[in-house]
């Protein structure tokens, strides 16, 4: 079985050797061959070149440095094309750097992608815990989701929860020209895209972790390419 894990990174330095590490200790136990693609946005904190020496520790790692910082969706978007071009890997997963996704739910994943299309880690199931989050970011986020659901009309308890795992032939099949949001949105348009061509998901528990070092990515404009995405989806849908 080979798995590639695509992950994102903008001013991750601190957090990135201790994902990896941990990353490699647990999918190693599972995966005859596994690697990572790092997509950085021109971090200023130097994350691209901490990979690049991670790389020299563990050679499984592929870096793309990319010249600024281009969005949260469009690092999915090119990390999955060069996981099917380059790796062709049995499944793909895609996780945030900042150790809010625990490396031991991906054993999880393998053992429900067999009965589905796709597998999404979700904070709003039974069994699930959220450690970190204030009133304030808990209030936020049951509104995205609630309009993510409403807007997109999707059934994901946790449409916009960033750890996930793919079919190697799902992501074959997505047009990513026609995903249109290059940000945070991204998460909730391939899902829906994913309902739209009839393949079927599943979720599991999660223990989501607020991250303790650097800042959270979802700014102003990622909250509103969220709202124009939701208002394109509610006029578009069918």
């Amino acid at each position: 079985m080979k798995i590639v894990i695509v992950i994102p990174t903008y001013n991750e330095k601190e957090t990135l050797p201790t994902l990896i590490e941990k990353l490699y200790s647990e999918v190693e136990k599972i995966a005859e061959k596994f690697d990572i693609i790092i997509i950085d946005d021109a971090s200023p904190d130097g994350t691209g070149l901490v990979a690049d020496e991670l790389n020299k520790k563990y050679h499984n790692i592929s870096v793309v440095k990319r010249n600024s910082k281009l969005g949260l969706g469009s690092a999915y978007k090119e990390g999955f094309q060069m996981a099917l071009e380059k790796f062709d890997p049995d499944y793909i997963v895609q996780m945030d750097a900042d150790h809010s996704h625990d490396p031991k739910e991906i054993a999880l994943m393998i053992d429900k992608i067999k009965e589905c299309d796709y597998v999404v880690a979700s904070r709003h199931l039974p069994g699930s815990t959220i450690i970190g989050w204030n009133a304030q970011r808990k209030l936020l986020h049951s509104m995205s989701g609630a309009m993510a659901r409403k807007f997109a009309k999707l059934d994901n308890t946790d449409p916009t929860s960033g750890f996930r795992m793919f079919k190697k032939n799902v992501l074959k099949s997505v047009d990513f020209s026609e995903i249109k949001s290059d940000g945070f949105a991204f998460q909730v348009e391939l899902l829906r895209y994913l309902k739209m061509k009839g393949l079927k998901g599943t979720e599991i528990p999660t223990k989501f972790v607020n991250r303790k070092e650097g800042k959270s990515k979802m700014g102003l404009n990622e909250t509103l390419q969220f709202s124009k995405m939701c208002y394109r989806l509610l006029k578009n849908r069918r």
